[in-house]
């Protein structure tokens, strides 16, 4: 897609998700992620259920 670095935003929330957001300029993990994916996140919005998704996109202003 030829996106840079800086364009990249990523969220996950499991440890398997990690990698992808250490890649990515900004990671940001859901609310109920385990804890290794909490503390290593860049970001932290609420839980799935909760809407953590569009609040995350709200605060990073892409909506």
């Amino acid at each position: 897609m030829g996106a840079e670095k800086e364009d990249t935003i990523a969220f996950g929330d499991a440890k398997i998700d990690i990698p992808m957001l250490e890649y990515c300029q900004i990671g940001v993990s859901m609310g109920n992620g385990g804890p290794e994916i909490l503390a290593m996140a860049d970001m932290v919005t609420d839980d799935v259920a909760e809407d953590g998704l569009y609040n995350a996109f709200e605060k990073l202003e892409l909506l």
